[in-house]
């Protein structure tokens, strides 16, 4: 294997590590609203909108792959 495709494939692999971080933050955020929906005294709605603020920030966020989409 040549060395520039090597460092293609790291670069890819690490694209495809930050995606799957990007993910689990995801449904981290996600459970976390859940969880709170769940709570048996009542949901805090200050938590579940900061939850729910936090995950479609992460959502709308323009930067994946490492490179600013447009």
């Amino acid at each position: 294997m040549s060395v520039l495709g090597s460092q293609g494939q790291s670069s890819s692999l690490q694209r495809l590590h930050y995606v799957e971080k990007r993910i689990v933050r995801l449904l981290e955020l996600a459970g976390a609203a859940m969880d709170e929906l769940g709570n048996a005294s009542a949901p805090k709605t200050e938590v579940l909108a900061l939850h729910c603020r936090e995950f479609m920030m992460a959502i709308k966020s323009r930067y994946w792959y490492g490179v600013m989409l447009v």
